[in-house]
């Protein structure tokens, strides 16, 4: 069984943690972060690191102890370390532009679409000029995503890709995560088929 709940989170020197209640606050170079512990779960913090307990070993408060540590852990890690997603546009005549608060993306469609940058994340976009090979089609460019908080980050990250997810048909044009594997399946093959 698991005791992810019960290991203690060492707390960094560049990283000021406050505690009051339910509610834990978290200060460091990258941003500071807010999470509210579910009331079944105390968390206090003693010397240089914060302590997670439960109130009983119910089902239920296990699985919480465990969520609140984690999302505490990685509010932790989020503002002194801070987190990176990298996605890839990959297609041929696609466009990437930042403006101001907004990413303005070209994925083939009748018009560009406006995607609005949250605060607290970070967007950089490389342009990168690579030749197609056969049926490979170019990749544009490479957005990077950095943010404290991880959980926006991972949503915004796959709000985007959402926007154009790469297809498996059509030579996986689209954007993708920069680790994701696609499989890529062949078309239809025309002929061989008997007339009647």
């Amino acid at each position: 069984m698991s005791r992810v709940g019960y290991a203690p989170i060492e707390i960094p020197d560049k990283v000021d943690v406050k505690v009051s209640g339910q509610t834990v606050k978290v200060k460091g170079p990258k941003g500071e972060l807010t999470h509210h512990v579910h009331e079944g779960i105390s968390v206090k913090k003693k010397d240089n690191s914060l302590i997670f307990d439960r109130k009983n070993d119910e089902k239920k408060y296990k699985s919480l102890h465990g969520l609140n540590r984690s999302l505490v852990n990685n509010m932790v890690i989020g503002v002194s370390e801070g987190y990176m997603k990298k996605l890839m546009v990959v297609g041929t005549g696609y466009k990437v532009q930042l403006k101001n608060n907004w990413l303005i993306l070209s994925l083939g469609l009748s018009h560009d679409i406006y995607f609005q940058i949250p605060e607290k994340i970070e967007i950089t976009s490389e342009k990168i000029s690579r030749t197609a090979q056969g049926n490979v089609p170019e990749l544009q460019a490479i957005i990077d995503l950095v943010s404290p908080d991880k959980e926006l980050l991972g949503l915004v990250a796959a709000s985007i890709r959402d926007l154009k997810p790469p297809g498996t048909y059509n030579k996986a044009k689209g954007i993708r995560y920069v680790d994701e594997h696609i499989r890529k399946k062949p078309g239809k093959v025309a002929g061989g088929a008997e007339t009647a």
